[in-house]
C-alpha cells in the first residue's frame, strides 16, 4: 500500500507550476484565499507548522512573560510549548471523562487575574465545547485559540471547527488530514490579530498586513537604504511556496480525505459495539468529528494496554500509538514550579486525564481504501473476541 496515498499527480503539477513561475509567492496567496473560503473566515496566515501557528497566535493575542495560558493536559505538547516560548505559564485544566477534551468547568476553576488566553484542542478530530468556553472567555475578557491540528472540517453545532474562537490553527504535518510534509495555518476574523500573527511569523516586517498581498509600501520605499524593515522581533516561520503549492492541490480534495477517515471510523465503531470493556471517544449530539484517529478507552482491569496491542498486532493489525503522557509529566517540565502562579507540575494536577491517558488506544484512520480498513476493523473485532471472558 502506498505510504503517502493522499499525494498524486495534482500535487506534482502544482509544485512544478510554482517552480516554473519562479517561486513568486502566488501559491501562498492562493492557498490562504482558498483556505479562508473553505473554513469560512476572513483571514488566513500560512506558516511552516502547527506548532509555529500556535506560537504566532498566542503572540497576536498579547501573551507575554508572566501571563497564564490555560491548556489541556491530554494532547500533543505544542500548546504547552507555545506558552513557554513566550515566557507564559501553562495552566492545565482537566478533561471531560467521555469526550477526552478540555472541560469548560475545569477551565473556569483555573482562571486568575493573570489568565490571558485559553487553548481549546479538538482532540482526535472532535471539536471542544466552544459555546461554553467562549461564554467564559467573554465574561472574563480572555482570548480563545482553537487548536485544530487534528481537526479539519469537523463541525460544532453546524459550524466548521475553527470559526468559534478568536483565532484557530491547523496543521499540515504528514499524519494530518491534508499534508505538505510540514506546514500550518492560522485563521481569524480579526484583521489586527491576523496582521500581528503574520508579522511575528515573518521576521517582524513592517510592510506586512493581514492579507499577504496587501503590502504597506511600494518598492521605491522598501528598497531605499533608509527603509525600516523590522517592526517587531519576529521568527522565520513562513511556509515555503513549494509546500503551499502542494497544499492548494490537497485542499481541493479535502472533503474526500476527511470523508474517508469518517467512513473508516464507522467500521471501527461497528467492530467495538457491544464490548463492555471498550469505551470509544464520545461524540456529543451536534458535534461531527473528522477522526484524525479513532480512539477507544480500555478497561485495563479487564485487558492491559500492552496485551491488547500485542494481540492486535500479532493478528495483523496496524501498530497503533497510545496517548501522549499528560504534558506536565513529560521530562521537559515535570517538577517545574511557577511560584508566582502557585503552580508545580506533578502527579495529581489533573486526575481525570491521568486516569484515562494510559488506557487510550489511537487506531489509525489514514488508509487509502475501505477494503484494507475493513480488514483492520475485522482484526479489531477478532482481538476483542480473543479477550472476551479472559483477564490479563
Amino acid at each position: 500500500m502506498k505510504k503517502l496515498w493522499r499525494v498524486g499527480q495534482e500535487e506534482i503539477n502544482s509544485i512544478k507550476e510554482a517552480i516554473e513561475n519562479g517561486l513568486s509567492g502566488e501559491f501562498n496567496k492562493k492557498l490562504e484565499l482558498d483556505f479562508t473560503k473553505k473554513i469560512g473566515v476572513n483571514f488566513a496566515v500560512a506558516v511552516n507548522s502547527g506548532n509555529s501557528a500556535l506560537h504566532c497566535a498566542l503572540f497576536a493575542c498579547g501573551v507575554g512573560p508572566g501571563d497564564e495560558v490555560i491548556v489541556p493536559p491530554l494532547t500533543f505538547a505544542s500548546p504547552t510549548f507555545a506558552a513557554l516560548y513566550l515566557g507564559a505559564v501553562p495552566v492545565f485544566a482537566d478533561i471531560d471523562s467521555e469526550t477526552f477534551n478540555i472541560d469548560p468547568k475545569k477551565i473556569e476553576e483555573k482562571i486568575t487575574k493573570k489568565t490571558k488566553a485559553i487553548i481549546a484542542v479538538s482532540l482526535y478530530g472532535l471539536p471542544a465545547e466552544m459555546d461554553k468556553i467562549m461564554e467564559i472567555a467573554k465574561r472574563r475578557n480572555i482570548k480563545v485559540i482553537e487548536d485544530n491540528a487534528e481537526c479539519l472540517l469537523g463541525k460544532y453545532k453546524g459550524n466548521i471547527a475553527g470559526t468559534a474562537g478568536h483565532m484557530s490553527i491547523f496543521s499540515f504535518e504528514r499524519s494530518k488530514h491534508m499534508t505538505t510534509g510540514s506546514g500550518g495555518m492560522i485563521v481569524t476574523d480579526d484583521e489586527k490579530l491576523a496582521e500581528t500573527a503574520r508579522k511575528f511569523s515573518i521576521l517582524g516586517y513592517s510592510t506586512l498586513s493581514a492579507k499577504q498581498d496587501a503590502f504597506k509600501a511600494d518598492l521605491d520605499v522598501c528598497q531605499h537604504p533608509d527603509f525600516k524593515r523590522h517592526e517587531i522581533v519576529g521568527f522565520n516561520y513562513r511556509l515555503p511556496e513549494i509546500c503551499a503549492a502542494m497544499a492548494t492541490a490537497q485542499l481541493k480534495k479535502i472533503e474526500m480525505l476527511v470523508n474517508m477517515r469518517q467512513k473508516i471510523a464507522e467500521l471501527y465503531k461497528k467492530a467495538v459495539q457491544g464490548c463492555s470493556w471498550i469505551f470509544p471517544q464520545k461524540i456529543p449530539k451536534g458535534f461531527e468529528s473528522s477522526y484524525w484517529t479513532y480512539v477507544i478507552k480500555l478497561d485495563t482491569k479487564k485487558v492491559s494496554w500492552e496485551n491488547f496491542r500485542k494481540v492486535f498486532v500479532e493478528s495483523g493489525g496496524e501498530r497503533f500509538y497510545g496517548a501522549w503522557r499528560v504534558n506536565y509529566l513529560e521530562p521537559f517540565i515535570e517538577g517545574k514550579e511557577f511560584k508566582e502562579s502557585n503552580i508545580k507540575y506533578e502527579k495529581g494536577l489533573c486526575p481525570i486525564a491521568e486516569e484515562i491517558q494510559p488506557k487510550l488506544v489511537q487506531l489509525k484512520t489514514n488508509f487509502a481504501n475501505l477494503e484494507y480498513a475493513q480488514k483492520q476493523a475485522e482484526i479489531l473485532k477478532m482481538t476483542i473476541e480473543k479477550f472476551n471472558g479472559k483477564t490479563s
